[in-house]
């Protein structure tokens, strides 16, 4: 398994051959952001490749989660969506170089803000109406059941975490899937991931980023990722009453999206986990609490 410093590199270089097979001048490539992914500017050309590094490693398919992203994304922007699209200057992937999937979009210039509550509850309520007619067949939440499930196999797989807490987690993840609502709405395109930390402020607009993980299921899915990771609750009651009112819905409460709330904290403990496999010195002592709530809830 790569360090993370020879995973980047790695990255980079798999981006800069995607440049030359598709015809694009990069010679002087910038890592913006080095997590769950590598993000490389691929300047001079106002493109940016999303290299799947760290998450990949969760994945059974990693292409397949980011084929859905770019055409979710390319859905939002010709609808006028507030997303960062994938590039026009080139298919924008995915592509596959040294071993490494990665996706290409159009560079903006991003300003430092995090997104205000009712901010990002107006972006997710626009994004949610510029996807309405998305005409790609997507899965049902894969966030609750891929997601989980394949970061739980990986985590066996690479024996990351022992037996008992392996056990205990599928215990978890069960009781979720048995307590999730049937009736919690119908079922829309959702973003997956939407929290603040996925808007960019763009000139005036604030952008959604990282689709990854999208896929069809109630609109409470999103709501309780985005009210649990607004800062403060009162942040979170301040996202969601904003969505409700932009996009025209009832105000769901804690009550509401609890069980999604608790699944969320799965998804990310999972991941988290993963994460710290590769990159104890960044991810291990968070994953150590987030995992103790979990098996607690």
């Amino acid at each position: 398994m790569d360090r993370p410093q020879a995973l980047v590199r790695r990255a980079v270089a798999a981006a800069e051959t995607v440049a030359r097979e598709v015809g694009l001048r990069c010679t002087e490539p910038v890592v913006l952001s080095a997590r769950g992914n590598a993000v490389v500017h691929l300047a001079p050309a106002p493109v940016v490749a999303r290299v799947s590094t760290l998450t990949a490693w969760t994945r059974r398919d990693p292409a397949a989660w980011l084929r859905r992203e770019v055409a979710v994304a390319a859905t939002a922007a010709a609808n006028g969506g507030p997303v960062v699209p994938p590039t026009d200057l080139a298919h924008p992937g995915p592509y596959l170089a040294g071993g490494l999937s990665l996706t290409l979009w159009r560079h903006v210039t991003v300003s430092p803000e995090r997104a205000p509550a009712p901010a990002a509850g107006e972006a997710l309520a626009a994004l949610h109406d510029a996807l309405q007619h998305h005409a790609e067949p997507l899965p049902r939440l894969t966030v609750v059941h891929d997601l989980v499930t394949e970061g739980l196999a990986a985590l066996h797989r690479h024996r990351a975490v022992d037996a008992a807490v392996l056990n205990g987690l599928r215990r978890v993840h069960a009781e979720i899937l048995r307590d999730l609502p049937a009736n919690a709405g119908p079922a829309i395109v959702l973003h997956g991931d939407a929290h603040p930390g996925n808007l960019l402020r763009v000139g005036d607009r604030w952008l959604w980023t990282d689709l990854e993980e999208t896929c069809t299921g109630p609109r409470a899915w999103d709501l309780a990722v985005l009210s649990n990771q607004s800062g403060s609750p009162a942040d979170g009651a301040a996202a969601v009453l904003a969505y409700a009112a932009a996009a025209g819905v009832p105000v769901p409460t804690p009550q509401d999206l609890a069980p999604f709330v608790r699944a969320r904290h799965l998804e990310g403990t999972v991941w988290v986990l993963g994460m710290a496999h590769q990159y104890p010195d960044r991810y291990a002592g968070i994953a150590d609490g987030m995992l103790r709530l979990v098996l607690q809830s």
